[in-house]
């Protein structure tokens, strides 16, 4: 099973979860970016899923505070190669700071 904390307000299997929330899910669950991993296997799934720019973190229906994603995608820069312009490189923070970074 795999850890998550919600980001933003989401629906799960037809439940409506509160930013902030921690969530136990099956290893095969597949996280957007409005899912922060807080284990190993969340880290693996969220890995595979590839990069994505994370969401305004905010709690929107409670009073409940959300803290900012500690693992997420960022943007590196690459080297300048020809014919390589339009390419980006993406490397995870947090737990996913030691995995290789994904070239788009």
């Amino acid at each position: 099973m795999a850890q998550y904390r919600t980001l933003v307000d989401v629906y799960v299997g037809g439940q409506h979860i509160l930013a902030g929330t921690t969530l136990t899910m099956p290893d095969n669950f597949v996280p957007s970016a409005a899912f922060d991993p807080l284990d190993t296997p969340a880290l693996n799934a969220f890995y595979a899923v590839g990069p994505a720019p994370p969401p305004l973190v905010r709690q929107q229906w409670s009073t409940q505070a959300v803290a900012p994603a500690v693992t997420y995608w960022k943007p590196t820069s690459l080297p300048a190669l020809p014919g390589a312009s339009g390419l980006t490189s993406w490397q995870l923070t947090g737990l996913g700071e030691g995995l290789p970074p994904i070239v788009t």
